[in-house]
């Protein structure tokens, strides 16, 4: 009697754990944890700074910020192996990024090395230069491009829709964009683009726009996400004593990420990059 009554009331609660057990596995989704390490070249952590998981240049998977040792655990959603990246932001701090590799229940560890924050015991500033028009057509980082509410897929629809005047200059110079850089080398005779991709090029350009095939082919094959600032030199720039200086575009990448000529832009070594900018 005593065992059939523990069976009836035992059996039902095995059979309703189970079925919660499988239910809560089925609804519940698959995630990967990324273990973020922040501290400066000294060894010091930094403590509160700011992270972002994004996957691409929009979508944001999770934001969390670093504790008093500069660490953080973060759960991201993730359905397979992606490739996903995470930004570094706080005060006195330059902003770092990574780029990193991870799937379901898997782990990644990231590791930022960034200057010592430097004191400075200076007065209250008041700002009183005017805006340099210049710098502002003609400089374009990475904040901007997460700043600006736009939707591209490569770096050549970025600069026709965020800096027009790359393509026109305003300088007065004819000949607009000519040449293309891409982490201090310069790009020559990539292969033209064709068909639909040639097409698309000449779509929403500027009616004085100037530009050879060099940075249609380079910059259609980098992705935004990837660039961490983008300049242009005009016809009367004399910054750089070399041949390709001027009417050029000049595009730094962010750590980790390489080019390679007619291929495009690609993440190099995923995981613990260190960036120490002096």
């Amino acid at each position: 009697m005593r065992t059939a009554f523990v069976l009836r009331h035992l059996v039902p609660a095995l059979v309703i754990g189970t079925v919660a057990a499988t239910s809560a596995n089925a609804q519940s989704p698959s995630r990967a944890l990324v273990r973020i390490t922040v501290r400066d070249s000294t060894g010091a952590a930094v403590p509160t700074a700011e992270l972002t998981v994004k996957s691409g240049l929009r979508t944001v998977l999770a934001q969390s910020t670093t504790d008093s040792g500069g660490h953080s655990v973060i759960a991201v959603e993730t359905k397979d192996s992606t490739e996903l990246s995470v930004t570094m932001r706080k005060i006195g701090y330059p902003r770092s990024d990574r780029f990193f590799e991870v799937g379901p229940r898997g782990n990644a560890d990231i590791t930022f090395i960034v200057p010592p924050r430097r004191a400075t015991d200076l007065a209250p500033v008041t700002v009183t230069a005017r805006r340099d028009p210049k710098r502002a057509s003609y400089h374009l980082d990475a904040d901007q491009i997460d700043s600006a509410a736009l939707y591209v897929d490569n770096a050549w629809e970025l600069i026709k829709r965020m800096r027009p005047d790359m393509l026109t200059s305003r300088g007065g110079c004819d000949t607009g964009a000519q040449e293309v850089w891409v982490n201090g080398k310069r790009i020559r005779l990539p292969l033209r683009p064709t068909g639909m991709a040639a097409a698309r090029a000449f779509v929403g350009v500027p009616p004085r726009a100037r530009f050879s095939y060099v940075p249609v082919s380079v910059m259609s094959d980098i992705a935004p996400e990837h660039i961490q600032e983008i300049n242009y030199h005009d016809c009367f720039d004399s910054s750089m004593a070399a041949v390709g200086n001027n009417n050029a575009i000049f595009i730094v990448l962010k750590p980790g990420v390489d080019y390679r000529q007619d291929v495009g832009s690609f993440v190099l070594d995923i995981g613990d990059t260190r960036d120490i900018k002096k």
